[in-house]
């Protein structure tokens, strides 16, 4: 007996075959996601967060780079491990300019921030002028814009500049990328008694967030996070 397709189902059929995309990691079939189901499941979490800083807490619970050198922030929050296969994402976003990819990355943490105490306002920590000419968008302010559009948070993100540029932090410890980040950030506006989010893409020892907390804390605010979306694992304190 021949069967015929009924043509709701003979439509779902043909725009399957006709809308759906590759993952953009595995290049298998991913339907209408962005990354299939199984690379995404394959993301490595962070597990166990130190509410401070956001590193995996080892067992018995204390944070020991927390303790040692505590941060200007309150609290920090990470989506992911910044570990294959999470980093080709990020830096195709960051490097090649994906902003489909930025807003999936933005929907993730969003996912992970939305329980939390909810901020006033989401900032972006800003580029120096060549660099953002070189990159040709601030990956941080795409993150904070997609990140409050559905979260519902205003963002300012003209606020923040810089006030000089600095060497690659690359290879550099948190106290150095402290020093390397020194009266490198500056503030226009005033966020008085306000609970103030920062937005990035990777939480790599904490100077820049921590650097920004001081200048937004001057600034007025009464509370400082630091969201990110991916942490990466900790580097010596050098």
């Amino acid at each position: 007996m021949r069967m015929t397709l009924q043509p709701p189902i003979l439509w779902a059929v043909c725009h399957r075959r006709l809308w759906s995309q590759d993952c953009v990691l595995c290049l298998d079939g991913a339907g209408e996601r962005l990354v299939c189901a199984a690379c995404e499941a394959g993301l490595g979490e962070v597990s166990r967060p130190c509410p401070g800083c956001a590193l995996p807490l080892p067992p018995g619970g204390a944070c020991a780079p927390c303790r040692r050198h505590p941060y200007a922030f309150d609290a920090a929050a990470a989506r992911f491990e910044y570990r294959f296969p999470l980093d080709r994402l990020v830096q195709r976003f960051k490097y090649s300019g994906d902003l489909a990819v930025g807003r999936w990355l933005a929907l993730r943490l969003a996912e992970r921030v939305r329980g939390l105490p909810r901020p006033d306002v989401l900032v972006a920590p800003p580029l120096a002028p060549e660099r953002l000419r070189e990159r040709g968008f601030n990956q941080s302010v795409a993150l904070a814009a997609a990140l409050g559009r559905e979260l519902g948070v205003r963002q300012d993100l003209t606020s923040l500049r810089r006030r000089r540029a600095t060497a690659p932090q690359a290879g550099l410890g948190r106290r150095a990328r402290q020093a390397n980040l020194r009266d490198a950030f500056a503030c226009r506006g005033r966020f008085d008694g306000q609970h103030v989010a920062i937005v990035d893409d990777v939480m790599t020892t904490g100077a820049t967030a921590h650097t920004l907390a001081r200048v937004l804390k001057a600034a007025g605010a009464e509370r400082v996070s630091a969201w990110a979306v991916a942490r990466a694992p900790d580097v010596p304190r050098r």
